[in-house]
């Protein structure tokens, strides 16, 4: 079984989905984990008061005490200095690549990191042209149409030439950073792997469904994906390995504190380590900022985007007294030095992916009233932004027994479900079925979701309703109205096309809990150019500073798009090597 898994056995789908309240109040002993309480968005994630600026009249001139500058660090205090041509802070996917590649071009670099080892989580990877693609044949879309349908979905805010280069440089930076590590391609995705436990690439949604046309999907997902699988150490392991092989250092437990300017100019970064040592780094040719986003930092969060206060944030990697690691280090050391956030809407990344069976298909979906509510034919974020409008932030999918051969016409996007496979071939198609993203469904599986409560049968719709506590009188008014509008072939009440409106009529039926979906990571950070320089508020470039991964700005803005789903990870490692190989030439 090979369930993408995120810290603590805790499953993605499981998190993201329909037992994201769960998890996240299973996990409770994770620092940030919860919701922010009044008390908590009065304090920030180190302790400080949300205070330093007014705290009356116009809200808009507060200023959080995050933004105020700390002292100087006294250089008496200071017990060790190095000196560097390259100082990359923070060591995740971002920072790895940056290390890598800055000690590839020759250059004296050293990498810092304030958890005990790389950061990782997931690893999908949303690429274009690399040679996996080219070898398994599959086509995908021209590079105007995938920056087109971003910008459009994100309201033109994002940097559309960080987005062109990205598409452009993806596919090879994908080849070279899997390419420190053996591992085994499968060639589709109800393939095998010939040891689970051993480093493969699984291709998602790999051959595309014939009759998935993303051209004509009003939320196309582009094809594309791979999974690094059993998880994604493998490659960031792989690949700090050879940024060590080439000069380069790595510490951990370290953590960057403030920048050293002279001038204008960045040329080292303050750090401290474990037992509370002082480090100065001098870098003399540039820092690369890589810690990560804001969202455990609760003070930032409520500051920069207090919509998404209101999710449970999950984030697995941990620093040495347990804290999570996001916590913001990077958007407050470049502030500090002149820098300035992108402006927002920031984008919190939210989206959910319902069960293994049945996954985000657009069937009907209510709420606590037994009202149907949106279009359900979207994206797994657009989806989530939905439901979180609804009362309590939970939702309801309902279909009846003709699922399974309705599911070849469902789109094949992150999340959703195409294939029904017979209990005959079950054996053949384990890996897939059992594969959180892979979008294929059995009756086992599904009586396993059915055994976990994770889909829930009744022989009526009342039944239904008594089994959620939904008004009976309601769903059954929703449901008949829904069936009179797929026997119409065409709904009038949200718009959803006619060739996924199926009615129920069909017992048994199944409802479906879709809980309020966790947030993986706040997006949003510094401002930034096409070559990864920090910005000032003038739009000119802070010498010396670089940001990637989700310490930059302009990638995404308003929404995380799952059109081209684990774009983010593929971002964060194209972005993280352009950063590197900027710093080691001076730029």
């Amino acid at each position: 079984m090979t369930k993408s898994t995120n810290g603590k056995g805790l499953s993605r789908r499981a998190f993201l989905g329909l037992g994201a309240t769960a998890a996240v109040a299973g996990a409770a002993g994770l620092a940030g984990c919860a919701p922010a309480t009044k008390e908590e968005i009065a304090s920030s994630a180190d302790g400080g008061a949300a205070a330093g600026g007014a705290t009356s009249g116009n809200p808009t001139e507060f200023t959080p005490s995050f933004l105020n500058p700390p002292e100087p660090v006294d250089e008496s205090k200071v017990t060790e200095t190095i000196d560097v041509d390259v100082c990359v802070v923070g060591l995740g996917l971002a920072g790895v690549c940056a290390l890598r590649e800055a000690a590839d071009a020759g250059v004296k670099v050293i990498g810092l990191e304030k958890g005990p080892d790389v950061g990782y989580r997931s690893g999908e990877f949303g690429t274009f042209g690399s040679e996996i693609h080219k070898q398994l044949g599959i086509e995908q879309p021209e590079t105007q149409e995938v920056v087109n349908e971003l910008m459009r979905v994100m309201g033109n805010r994002p940097n559309a030439q960080l987005l062109n280069y990205w598409i452009a440089n993806s596919g090879p930076d994908l080849d070279w950073y899997i390419g420190t590590a053996e591992h085994e391609l499968l060639t589709s995705d109800r393939d095998t792997p010939t040891d689970p436990e051993k480093p493969y690439v699984f291709p998602e949604r790999c051959p595309v469904n014939e009759n998935y046309n993303w051209r004509e999907e009003n939320y196309p997902c582009f094809p594309g994906m791979v999974h690094l699988l059993p998880d994604h150490g493998w490659a960031m392991h792989g690949t700090l390995e050879a940024a060590q092989a080439a000069g380069a250092e790595a510490r951990f437990n370290v953590k960057g504190e403030q920048l050293i300017k002279e001038g204008d100019r960045v040329t080292g970064v303050y750090a401290s380590d474990e037992d509370g040592n002082i480090i100065r780094v001098n870098a003399k040719l540039g820092v690369v900022l890589s810690t990560g986003d804001i969202s455990s930092n609760t003070e930032m969060l409520t500051y920069y985007a207090p919509q998404a206060t209101k999710y449970g944030v999950f984030f697995s990697s941990m620093d040495k007294e347990g804290k999570p690691v996001n916590q913001g280090d990077g958007h407050r050391m470049a502030i500090w030095a002149g820098a300035v956030m992108e402006d927002g809407p920031y984008a919190p990344m939210t989206h959910s992916l319902g069960t293994n069976s049945i996954g985000i298909n657009p069937y009907l979906m209510v709420n606590q009233d037994g009202q149907r509510f949106a279009n359900e034919d979207v994206g797994a974020q657009e989806l989530q932004n939905a439901i979180k409008r609804q009362k309590g932030g939970v939702s309801y999918q309902i279909f009846d027994s003709k699922w399974k051969e309705q599911l070849s016409v469902m789109p094949q996007c992150f999340g959703g479900v195409t294939h029904y496979i017979p209990p005959e071939q079950e054996a053949e198609y384990e890996h897939a079925i059992n594969h959180f993203a892979a979008g294929y469904a059995s009756d086992t599986y599904f009586q396993s979701e059915i055994d976990a409560g994770s889909i829930i049968p009744g022989d009526t719709i009342e039944d239904l309703a008594k089994a959620v506590d939904i008004p009976a009188d309601a769903l059954v008014a929703t449901v008949e109205r829904y069936n009179e509008l797929a026997h119409a072939g065409k709904d009038t009440d949200f718009s959803k096309v006619s060739t996924r409106l199926f009615p129920i009529e069909n017992p048994p039926y199944y409802i479906v809990p879709f809980g309020d979906s966790g947030m993986l990571v706040l997006i949003g950070g510094i401002d930034c150019d096409a070559e990864c320089r920090a910005l000032d508020a003038e739009k000119n470039p802070v010498p010396g500073l670089f940001v990637a991964g989700n310490t930059m700005g302009g990638r995404f803005l308003v929404d995380y798009p799952v059109t081209v789903a684990g774009a983010s990870h593929s971002m964060a490692m194209s972005f993280g090597r352009l950063a590197g190989r900027n710093a080691a030439a001076g730029k």
